[in-house]
């Protein structure tokens, strides 16, 4: 496993100058972890990176804050890092062209999709709240 501090710092490193957008929030942890987020533009949600346990972990913070909705990309070695970035950033391009999307179907959690036309042609009539990074 890669040092928690130098793992962060090399996702900095890629962030600055793949993502420079969400540098402006970085927040160190006491582990040597950081988290870092941006809104999206109607300030409904908001992406979040994390890197704690030496992994990237992409999430949405959905509008009533509940961050349950993430996924853990591992990096094993340093040589990993720039394909677990790539993905992480592949992932990140898909919610900000609308591509993959949060939803809420009634009073359940919300969850992201890739296909809310399968969640819609399964929502049995029931009320499905459909949030995207574009409008």
């Amino acid at each position: 496993m890669i040092n928690q501090e130098h793992f962060s710092e090399l996702i900095k490193e890629l962030l600055m100058e793949r993502l420079p957008e969400f540098c402006s929030t970085i927040a160190y942890k006491e582990d040597g972890s950081f988290d870092c987020d941006l809104r999206n533009p109607s300030n409904e949600f908001s992406i979040w990176i994390a890197t704690y346990n030496s992994e990237i972990t992409l999430g949405v913070e959905a509008p009533d804050g509940n961050t349950d909705i993430h996924t853990h990309i591992s990096c094993y070695e340093v040589k990993d890092i720039e394909d677990a970035f790539n993905d992480m950033v592949e992932m990140i391009n898909e919610i900000r062209i609308g591509q993959t999307i949060l939803y809420r179907v009634e009073n359940s959690n919300y969850q992201w999709t890739n296909n809310i036309d399968s969640i819609v042609k399964n929502g049995n009539r029931k009320e499905i709240k459909q949030y995207s990074w574009i409008k």
